[in-house]
C-alpha cells in the first residue's frame, strides 16, 4: 500500500493536509470519493472523481487539492528526520 497525501480547506477557514492508504493513485480516488460520499450525504455517487470534487465544492464549500504520493517527498540522501 502506497501512502497519498491531499490538502484540503473550506470556506471557514479550516485547513488541513491529510492521507489515505491506497494500492494506487486510481484506488487512491476511489477510496478518497467513498470518504467524501460517506461524510457529505448530498453528494452524487456516480459522478466522475473531478466533478465529484466540484460538487463538494459548490454545495459545501471544501475544496481539494492536488493528491501526492508520499514517496515523492522522500530521498534518501537528502531525506529530513522528524523526532
Amino acid at each position: 500500500m502506497n501512502q497519498y497525501l491531499y490538502p484540503w480547506h473550506d470556506l471557514n477557514g479550516n485547513n488541513q493536509i491529510d492521507s489515505i492508504s491506497a494500492r494506487n493513485y486510481t484506488d487512491c480516488e476511489e477510496r478518497l470519493a467513498k470518504r467524501l460520499i460517506d461524510k457529505y450525504e448530498q453528494l452524487d455517487d456516480t459522478l466522475e472523481f473531478d466533478d465529484l470534487l466540484d460538487q463538494l465544492g459548490d454545495l459545501y464549500g471544501v475544496y481539494i487539492g492536488d493528491i501526492y504520493d508520499i514517496t515523492i517527498f522522500q530521498n534518501d540522501s537528502n531525506s529530513i528526520r522528524f523526532r
